[in-house]
Formats: C-alpha cells, structure tokens, sequence
C-alpha cells in the first residue's frame, strides 16, 4: 500500500503510516479511513437525530462505512441512523441513574430495594459480569453521586465541599458510604435468573440512606459508558451493522468490523506532559477488537468534563476507589485491549490495577496470560505486555523521543 504522511499538531513531527489515519480527538482514538480521503466508498460519522429524548448519543462516535453491503447508501444510513438514535435513547434509559425510574432500568432497581425486580435483559448481563468480577465499585453510588460535583465546579474554592483532601467531614462520609459498599451484608445484588434481581439493602443502610437524603445505592460510576458501548455495540450488530466502529469520548472502544481488509484500524496511546497531552504512538489493528483507555489527566476539551484541573495543575480524575472512596491512579495512562471480553469486563478487569496507588506490572503479565493486553507510558517510552503488538508511529522531536519496550 502506498504510505501517506500526515502531519501532527505537535511540534511540526510528521508520521508515516502504511494506511491513511483519521484521528478522533474527543476519545483519543484513531482510526483508518483511506475512503474519507477520496477513494470511492462512504466511511461517514453517523449522527443520531433529535428528537427530543434524553439520549447517551452525545458521549459516543460511531463511524460507519456505508454502501459496503447490498443496502443502499442513503437507505441504509437513514436505518443505521434510527437504530443508533434508538438504542442511544434506551441505553440512557437503563444505564444512567439520573433517568427517570422505568421498568427494567438501574433507576428502577434503586428505587425498589429488597423487592425482585425483573430487569431488561442488557442491564442484567451488565450485572453479572459484576457480580462474576467481585468489583464494589458499583455499589459506591452515593459517594459518587456526591462527588462527581466535583467536574462542575468553576473555581477552586467550590470544590472544597466535594474534595475529601481538603474536607475531613466529606472524607468520613465517603468512608462511611464505602464501608457499606464493601459489605455484602449492608448491600449487595442477587441474580435470581430470568433477568430477575433483588437488590439487598440492610436497614441499617436503608436508614443512613433516609438520613442523607440518598436514592441510589448502585451507579455504574466512570464505568458507565463501557457498559453502554456494549449495549450500543451488540444493538447494531445484533441488526446486521458490522462495518464500522464505536467509541467514547471518555475512553472505551468497540470496533463492530471482522473484516480481511489492507487498512487497519488503531488506537492512540497518549502520554501526560507538563504542556499539551502527547500521543507517544499508535496501535493498530484489525478484528472485533475491544479497548479501554484510562487516564488521570483531560486528553481534551470533551473529556475535561470528568476532571477538575485546579490553578496549580493539580487534577481530580473520577476514579473512585470502593476500598475507602478516595479517587487514585496507578499511572498517568493505561489502555487494555482485548478480542474476546467485553468494554465492560475489560473495565472490571483494569479497574483494581489502574485504580491503585501503583502499577502493578505483575498482574498486568498475568492479564496478557489472559488475552487482556495492556500499554502504557513512563520516562519516554510505551511499554506493552503483547509480544504480537502492531505498534506505530512512535513520537519523535528534538527534545523528546518515546521508544517501545516490551513488558511481557
């Protein structure tokens, strides 16, 4: 294939690919799209519509290449359209606790403790992957619906009611709200079968509940959106769509496209600096692949809304910690990959790595023993745990120069 050079933003660096690359800078992604670039063919961003709903459409990008099959162009656009526009509605619906309490949906679940609640089938899939993973993040849905105030705060002197580093009352509470979190017996979900669930409350945290005014015992917290990818995702396949690829702003990833084609898609691996966010390279790939990126830092405007950057540089991330509800990251950076698992699995799955006060590069190598690979960056190199990584464009100035390093 012929090579294509693009230029970056950055510093004036120039890369060189085998494929022509898109990059998507609202979720740090980067995919190839030789046919946006004049080839014959129809790679397009698929809006959903308005329509007046409360919709989860505005956290996600999908890109489709439309007229691959048999369908025409336009008809298949308007039917791509209405199904993601759909599906975006219903995923709001049933994974966002803010939504109004419908039958089927986490709303309704938290606003009938200790009844069986039959739930749609989506949600409760959500739910046993993690129960099966033994994550509690889940159930810190109070300190989380109190803490994430915390993004839209507007100045520094806001955030001192949230921030448990400046409030030593707010940090009892996230510690009394985590202490109940982490106890089977206060809360817990049950799987009946069937799509059935008993959410378990005791009365003594159905009484601290009443008492501070709470009415949501589970939240999906920061990893909301990889359970709606896969909603989002199984939903277009599910109907036919497999030509294209989904992603958030906040870092999760489902490519629909099992496809033997010369172009490739890939993902951007970004690194923090003391200016500008870098991406120190990019991983490409082909298949139904499924990819998860944290950070502890904005990569950019859109992704600003799960941060608060104080005046000094300081950053709160969203990543909540059941253990004691305070927020820590074991690196600036970490992106996990996977042909097999879920973005929700994959999420349960890094989350008590990457929500530490270090990496545990151990358990990342018993990860990669599992299919789940991972990459990061640290003193100007990207290191992976895939022996097989196809990893590119690695960045390159005169003051800085990031070389890969395997990690297996």
């Amino acid at each position: 294939m012929e090579q294509v050079e693009l230029t970056s933003a950055h510093s004036g660096r120039r890369m060189t690919l085998a494929a022509v690359l898109l990059v998507m800078g609202a979720a740090a992604l980067v995919y190839a799209m030789m046919l946006l670039y004049g080839a014959k063919g129809g790679w397009q961003s698929i809006d959903a519509e308005i329509t007046g709903n409360l919709s989860c459409a505005g956290d996600f990008s999908l890109t489709y290449e439309l007229g691959a099959g048999e369908e025409k162009v336009s008809a298949e656009n308007r039917a791509l359209s209405v199904l993601y526009t759909r599906a975006a509605e219903r995923a709001y619906v049933l994974f966002d606790v803010d939504a109004e309490p419908a039958s089927g949906s986490l709303a309704w679940l938290n606003a009938h403790p200790n009844e069986d609640v039959v739930l749609d089938p989506a949600l409760y899939k959500a739910l046993e992957e993690i129960v099966a993973s033994g994550d509690r993040t889940l159930y810190m849905g109070p300190a989380w619906g109190y803490y994430e105030n915390v993004f839209a705060c507007e100045d520094d002197a806001m955030t001192a009611d949230f921030d448990p580093a400046q409030n030593e009352d707010t940090k009892a509470w996230y510690a009394a709200c985590a202490a109940y979190a982490n106890d089977p017996a206060s809360v817990d979900v049950e799987l009946l079968g069937n799509d059935t669930v008993r959410l378990k409350v005791s009365e003594e945290y159905l009484a601290f509940a009443e008492e501070n005014e709470l009415d949501a015992f589970l939240d999906f917290g920061w990893m909301k959106n990889a359970f709606i990818a896969d909603y989002l995702a199984d939903t277009l396949l599910d109907h036919g769509y497999t030509h294209g690829a989904l992603s958030s702003y906040d870092g999760f990833h489902r490519c629909l496209d099992d496809r033997e084609m010369e172009i490739k898609f890939g993902i951007g691996i970004w690194d923090k600096t003391e200016g500008d966010p870098i991406p120190a390279a990019t991983v490409t790939y082909a298949g139904q692949r499924r990819m998860v990126s944290l950070w502890d830092y904005p990569v950019d405007e859109q992704t600003g809304g799960k941060f608060y950057t104080f005046r000094d540089g300081h950053i709160l991330t969203p990543y909540m910690d059941p253990a004691d509800g305070l927020t820590r990251c074991a690196v600036h950076n970490l992106t996990g990959y996977s042909d097999s698992l879920s973005c929700g699995e994959l999420a349960l799955k890094l989350a008590p790595i990457y929500v530490a006060d270090s990496l545990d590069e151990a358990a990342l190598e018993e990860l990669a023993g599992e299919g789940v690979y991972t990459a990061w960056c640290g003193d100007g190199k990207v290191l992976y745990t895939d022996p097989d990584i196809e990893l590119v464009d690695l960045y390159e100035t005169d003051e800085l120069k990031y070389e890969a390093v395997y990690a297996g």
